[in-house]
């Protein structure tokens, strides 16, 4: 009988292994990215209304260069931290055009490097923001303007409060270790108000 007993096991093991619904496409590991960089700004200081906290992070340059004080800051929407600038607060009369500078970055031992960023438009009235990419750039404050800043291609959002991916923006022809991000929002309170909240900034490598 226990003979009778183990031959009905083995048959049945054997149909359950033959006869399964898992299948190679059910093992395949999740890619998981190898970051050169990456800023989600979720331990920023942040404020709300008029009160603005400065975006004051280490390594990096937030500067306004048409309106002294008015700077990218720190503001929670959903219990999520971001980088957030709007014309909206700005004194009448003034325009913005407010750099927020990554530190620099070393792409020199690294290849295949992808940018890659959100953005959500609030109360939009026109597209504020521009990103570019220097390998000159000293870091100091004075020389902004007379750095090379090449444009790059993102997506922006086309509809209020739809966080939007910039897309992989390929940087991998930078091949320097002074590589610098800047986010540049151009604004101003007569004209163009459009809140912008910038996050997840990240470069992902080979």
């Amino acid at each position: 009988m226990k003979k009778v007993l183990k031959t009905v096991f083995l048959i049945i093991v054997t149909l359950g292994l033959t006869t399964s619904c898992v299948n190679d496409d059910d093992f395949v590991i999740p890619t998981v990215y190898d970051y050169l960089f990456n800023q989600s700004f979720s331990d920023i200081p942040v404020g709300s209304g008029s009160n603005e906290v400065a975006i004051a992070l280490d390594g990096w340059v937030n500067v306004n260069l048409q309106n002294t004080g008015k700077l990218w800051h720190g503001r929670s929407f959903n219990s999520n931290n971001h980088a957030e600038f709007s014309s909206y607060y700005s004194n009448t009369g003034t325009n913005d055009k407010a750099w927020l500078i990554t530190p620099k970055l070393n792409l020199t031992n690294s290849s295949g490097e992808i940018l890659s960023f959100t953005t959500k438009y609030r109360y939009s009235n026109g597209d504020v923001l521009k990103v570019y990419i220097s390998t000159d750039f000293d870091g100091s404050e004075a020389n902004i303007s007379t750095a090379n800043w090449i444009e790059l291609e993102i997506t922006l959002p086309t509809t209020d409060d739809e966080v939007t991916n910039s897309g992989a923006i390929d940087l991998s022809s930078y091949e320097s270790d002074n590589v610098r991000i800047a986010f540049v929002y151009t604004g101003s309170k007569a004209g163009i108000t459009t809140t912008c909240q910038l996050d997840n900034i990240k470069i992902s490598k080979n």
